[in-house]
């Protein structure tokens, strides 16, 4: 969890707005796109929210409901085992989507010769419906020069167990660390 929390609001713009919507569509409580912006679609979803957690319903996220929202996602998500890991790297190597995640990965130097490491985590709510990858790397890399990222987040969809897309999220000095806190273990 970070130690200093970003207060959003109707109007706000950027990353930490992008993290807020892609949180609340994670909870289900968001259907518009990630786009960083917080409009009224957004500040409805965050009083929806608010409510249903017994918070001030404001439509003001402040460090109360960044809390929730962190716990919450935190719970969703479970570190898979070795065995479940190797069923997820070859079911993404049997996918044309899979393979075109692991190569932007590759291309952008987020694999393990580069000092990186990686984890995996299912989806408490979705199963292996829905996955993540989360690969680390000290020191930073990435696709500039001007912006080392130290982590990266592949978000793996499927329908009836096939692969149907993935969204990479960065995180760097400057985009700062994830709201969204995955289990260590």
């Amino acid at each position: 969890m970070p130690n200093t929390f970003v207060t959003l609001q109707q109007g706000s713009t950027g990353p930490d707005v992008f993290r807020l919507q892609d949180a609340l569509k994670q909870l289900n409580y968001y259907s518009g796109a990630s786009d960083g912006n917080f409009g009224p679609i957004t500040k409805q979803a965050v009083i929806d929210f608010q409510q249903a957690r017994g918070l001030t319903a404001d439509g003001i996220v402040g460090p109360s409901t960044w809390s929730q929202i962190n716990i919450l996602v935190r719970n969703q998500w479970r570190r898979m085992n070795e065995s479940e890991e190797i069923e997820e790297i070859k079911s993404l190597i049997d996918s044309p989507i899979g393979v075109a995640a692991l190569n932007q990965l590759a291309l952008e130097r987020f694999i393990s010769g580069f000092g990186c490491t990686r984890s995996f985590y299912v989806n408490k709510l979705y199963g292996r419906e829905q996955t993540l990858m989360r690969v680390e790397c000290d020191p930073s890399g990435g696709i500039s020069a001007a912006v080392g990222y130290h982590e990266v987040r592949v978000r793996f969809n499927r329908f009836e167990g096939h692969l149907e897309g993935f969204d990479i999220e960065r995180f760097s000095e400057e985009s700062g660390s994830p709201i969204i806190q995955l289990p260590e273990d």
